[in-house]
């Protein structure tokens, strides 16, 4: 990254994050990255308008974004852990469910582990939590418990492309190709244009060439290894910088014959490549942070979420979960303004004790705080 910006150590729980956040000046992005023991786990960017009216760099106002943008990182993963604490006393599985996948994106899969076995504990036929169990374990190169658990949620789902190559892949890195090989075509027949699993159907065919091959200089990494690759380059969710330098970098290395090395280095981009993100996640991460996450969430937090309940297309207005959870958190954005016009009252009455419009209003209101928190949380529960 160009003009680094700032870094902080992270202690959570005994545990040291490294937190960094900087700027790419080309590319209008601030990025945050968070490391564990020089271990990369996970990367934040955003886009910002870095010039003014007159094209020059507005220091000033770079400098303010960048350390926003690098608390909002630090809170939102301190949070996370807030949250596991509290949820420890509820038996709610669709939360176990949400904050395990909130730390599986993180690349915190001992978490995830952890809070996806107590949602199927609670909840044994939430087939979701089998699959980011599943994910978990496959990333954290437990292949055999892996493949037992994804099997369990293939036997209650059936012929979900996603799943069905999840499954695959932990079949090839158990070195079973026949079965990968079958699952992986299964899913591309459902879904053609699924440029993840054709890639990975490649790479099962690739590896099955070489068993027992005399001389594997005479083979040749396949064509699709590499076609498809490309194809899933261009995604728009690989379009972050450090997804396109590990791309590019992959890339280069397959133009040798180097089987030992290009192996490697494939079976480690085969796991980053599997992702396991339900829809509406930050949503979530926002309801989460409010029922659970210890402080009251400050305005300028609500604030921060608001562009995740925004329609971004004009589908989004058919769909009743969205106008749901739009109501949800208006609610809980009033509430935020309900509580600040109490405290609003209480300093008028500071300044001036019998000033009784105030002192009305602040007794008029105050004795429904409670009920407004009660039924926020009927509602999120």
């Amino acid at each position: 990254m160009e003009d680094m910006g700032l870094h902080d150590k992270v202690e959570i729980q005994g545990r040291i994050f490294d937190v960094h956040t900087g700027i790419l000046l080309r590319n209008n992005k601030i990025i945050s990255e968070v490391f564990e023991k020089g271990l990369f786990l996970t990367s934040s960017e955003l886009p910002v308008n870095l010039r003014n009216e007159k094209r020059k760099i507005n220091y000033e106002f770079l400098n303010k974004v960048t350390k926003s943008f690098h608390n909002t990182v630090i809170d939102e993963f301190e949070a996370l852990y807030l949250i596991e604490e509290k949820l420890e006393k509820f038996k709610h599985p669709i939360s176990h469910f949400h904050l395990a996948s909130l730390f599986l994106k993180r690349n915190l899969y001992s978490e995830a582990i952890r809070l996806y076995k107590k949602s199927i504990q609670l909840d044994p036929n939430h087939t979701p939590s089998y699959i980011g169990l599943g994910i978990s374990y496959l990333k954290s190169r437990q292949f055999e418990q892996s493949l037992e658990i994804l099997n369990k949620a293939l036997a209650s789902q059936g012929g979900y492309p996603d799943l069905l190559n999840y499954t695959g892949v932990a079949y090839l890195f158990l070195d079973q190709y026949e079965r990968a090989i079958s699952l992986m075509k299964e899913a591309v027949d459902i879904n053609p244009n699924y440029n993840e699993a054709q890639f990975n159907l490649g790479v099962a065919l690739y590896k099955s060439a070489l068993v027992g091959v005399k001389d594997p200089r005479a083979v040749a990494v396949p064509a699709r290894v590499v076609i498809y690759l490309k194809q899933v380059r261009e995604q728009e969710r690989y379009q972050a910088v450090h997804w396109q330098k590990q791309f590019n970098q992959l890339l280069e290395l397959l133009k040798d014959n180097n089987h030992e090395v290009i192996i490697q280095e494939v079976e480690n981009f085969q796991l980053k490549l599997i992702t396991f993100a339900p829809d509406k996640d930050k949503v979530y991460e926002f309801f989460l942070r409010f029922l659970f996450g210890g402080n009251e969430l400050s305005h300028e937090v609500i604030e921060k979420y608001a562009s995740f309940f925004e329609i971004k297309d004009e589908m989004m207005k058919t769909f009743p979960d969205f106008w749901n959870d739009l109501g949800i958190f208006h609610l809980i954005k009033s509430r935020n303004y309900y509580l600040r016009s109490l405290s609003e009252f209480e300093r008028a009455l500071a300044i001036a004790p019998g000033f009784k419009d105030a002192k009305n209003n602040r007794d008029m209101i105050k004795g429904n705080e409670k009920g407004f928190l009660i039924l926020l949380r009927a509602i999120l529960k």
